[in-house]
């Protein structure tokens, strides 16, 4: 009895130590199951990014999923780069932090005696094309508006003077570190208080009679633009604007057998631009101006406050428009305008009544970001836009930034700002294939291209991704391709993504990613959020709400 028990004993000992040593063997098989598709993603990441190695380029990249917080995979992360256009997602992420989904930029056309006033608040998309366009409206269609509401108070003559403000934002109006030759096309033009039709004159040529100069179509009419007419119809000659360095000065040149349009160039003086088109379009539409136009140093008063009886009309732009030609269509000066807009902002919820500057945009973006736990020790927001190549980042900052976004209460908003692969935005013609599973803000500037978003898998699984090369000698366009079959990886993991032929490479027509902001947008859809919500991932940065904000014209 004694050796039967012992015998029982030592059998079920022998098949408890078995079924133990048989579930450690699962575990560590399920753990390595789970760990080789990780493996493999970075693996195949890796081969990717580097499919051009031996050219000099340096790589930041980093990949986070986004229902688990893990990081699954990173190179360089705290390496500080230049980010060029990808230093817009910190900007717009602050801005709509600290201003709220539902506020709007306002422009204010103010009636004082017998003065008229126009009043701004560093409104970007006042006259902007492709926002108007949205709404099957044209450039100057504001003036129309408020020529109308002139009129609806029995106002066909103003006998004063016609002052304008533009002292929200500070008097530098293009940026420092800015490259001069930058300074006379579209993606650096001037940022102002008083904005419109992105700073820029549009010029349509016409062709007349054979071998006469053609006939100029200017958008918006101005008495500040002055344009000198050297096209022939019928001619052969090269197609091409040009501006004075330091003056609203252009030459128009070039041989015209059909309706041509140049490219837009920026004016020097954005209030002065402002005001002067308001004149010369009400002027034509029968409202008489008898003084002068002046440029006031102070505001003697708030639009918004007792004498708000007296404001005609007021222009607006929504924040949501102004993420979407910020991170959709790379609109440089929408971003400069931000910045300099949440600077001023700040400031006022902190009693100090100050002009919007590229230093307190900084301060704004910085302290966003500290306040939601993201590291800002290499962060520099040198400007708005990323055209300054003083601008730095990390990996690891912007794959937590858009952790953080996609928790953030107005994540949406900002989400649906982004381009979209394949559909539409600065992407739209990219990454055809894995269309509608990319949402990302592009970059580039010379020897910078980078690319960061959201990247949707084929089984619905959303990972956050930064890739940005720094260093790269020549094209960038090869480093885009690779940029693109890395989206691919990501969309198709845990499957083996495609290859894809890449496309041929094509000198970019300008410095920033970005096209004319004088066309209307191909696409103006909005993608689909499908973006779960996560709630556990406790490595995820946590959102931390703004200070409660102020009122007033700001």
């Amino acid at each position: 009895m004694n050796i039967r028990n012992a015998y029982l004993g030592v059998v079920l000992f022998l098949l408890a130590g078995g079924c133990a040593q048989v579930r450690d063997t699962w575990r560590q098989s399920a753990d390595a199951i789970e760990g080789a598709p990780r493996q493999r993603l970075a693996n195949d990441l890796h081969a990717a990014l580097h499919g051009l190695d031996g050219r000099g380029a340096t790589l930041a990249a980093r990949v986070v999923d986004l229902q688990t917080g893990q990081v699954l995979f990173e190179e360089n992360p705290d390496l500080a780069v230049i980010p060029a256009s990808n230093g817009k997602l910190a900007i717009s992420a602050a801005g709509l932090d600290l201003f709220g989904p539902a506020h709007t930029f306002k422009t204010w056309l103010v009636t004082d005696g017998d003065d008229l006033w126009i009043v701004g608040s560093g409104d970007p998309g006042t006259g902007d094309a492709r926002i108007e366009g949205k709404r099957n409206r044209q450039v100057t269609s504001v003036f129309d508006d408020w020529t109308a509401a002139l009129k609806r108070r029995g106002i066909t003559r103003v006998q004063g003077n016609l002052y304008y403000w533009d002292g929200a934002f500070d008097d530098q109006l293009v940026h420092p570190n800015w490259r001069k030759d930058f300074l006379v096309d579209w993606y650096a033009a001037p940022v102002s208080g008083l904005n419109f039709n992105d700073n820029c004159i549009d010029v349509v040529a016409h062709p007349a009679e054979e071998g006469q100069p053609a006939r100029l179509e200017i958008t918006p009419p101005n008495s500040v633009a002055r344009v000198t007419n050297k096209t022939v119809t019928g001619g052969t000659d090269k197609v091409e604007i040009t501006r004075e360095p330091d003056a609203p000065s252009f030459t128009v040149v070039g041989g015209i057998t059909k309706e041509t349009k140049y490219e837009s160039k920026p004016i020097t003086d954005p209030g002065a631009f402002f005001a002067h088109a308001f004149r010369t379009h009400a002027t034509a539409a029968g409202i008489q101006f008898d003084g002068q136009t002046i440029r006031a140093a102070t505001l003697p008063f708030d639009p918004t406050g007792p004498m708000i009886t007296r404001v005609v009309a007021v222009h607006e732009t929504s924040i949501r428009d102004v993420l979407w030609r910020i991170n959709k269509n790379s609109q440089n000066l929408f971003a400069e305008a931000l910045s300099k807009a949440m600077g001023r902002e700040m400031a006022y919820r902190r009693g100090q009544s100050v002009p919007g500057s590229w230093s307190l945009g900084e301060e704004a973006a910085r302290a966003f970001l500290a306040r939601n736990g993201i590291d800002t020790g290499q962060y520099v927001a040198a400007d708005g836009s990323g055209l300054a190549r003083e601008n730095r980042v990390t990996s690891r900052l912007i794959s937590d930034l858009l952790v953080l976004m996609h928790r953030h209460p107005y994540g949406k908003v900002w989400r649906d700002s982004l381009a979209v692969g394949g559909v539409d935005g600065t992407i739209g013609k990219r990454q055809k294939d894995i269309a509608g599973r990319i949402m990302a803000k592009t970059g580039y500037i010379r020897g910078v291209r980078s690319l960061s978003g959201y990247a949707r898998t084929m089984d619905n699984r959303m990972l956050a991704f930064c890739f940005i090369y720094n260093d790269i000698e020549g094209d960038v366009k090869p480093y885009e391709n690779l940029q693109d079959q890395a989206c691919r990886v990501l969309v198709y993991w845990p499957k083996k993504a495609p290859r894809v032929a890449p496309e041929p490479a094509t000198a970019p027509a300008a410095e920033p990613t970005t096209s004319p902001a004088t066309q209307p947008d191909d696409a103006a859809t909005q993608p689909t959020d499908s973006t779960p919500q996560v709630e556990d991932a406790t490595t995820q940065p946590i959102y931390i709400p703004a200070p409660t904000p102020g009122d007033g014209a700001r």
